[in-house]
């Protein structure tokens, strides 16, 4: 059990290196609920749970962070967003 949680947290230190972001702040934030940070979190553990390598997982956010910050109709540069 201890392998299965040193990897998980190896796999999200790995990809929070990856995007720049610090470990020791992104937890702080998480754990304030930042918005951001909650919504990484969640992206990680998905992509951990499914088998992802890190390299793609990184990939996959980068992805998956233009949808949701370009996205005309919903995404938060919306020119509708107050």
């Amino acid at each position: 059990m201890e392998s299965i949680e040193f990897n998980k947290h190896q796999f999200m230190s790995d990809v929070l290196q990856m995007l720049h972001l610090n470990m020791d702040l992104f937890m702080y934030n998480l754990v304030h609920h930042a918005p951001y940070e909650m919504i990484l979190y969640d992206w990680i553990n998905k992509l951990y749970t499914k088998g992802t390598s890190s390299d793609d997982a990184v990939q996959l956010i980068y992805k998956a962070r233009n949808i949701l910050l370009l996205t005309p109709k919903n995404g938060l540069c919306s020119p509708n967003t107050p």
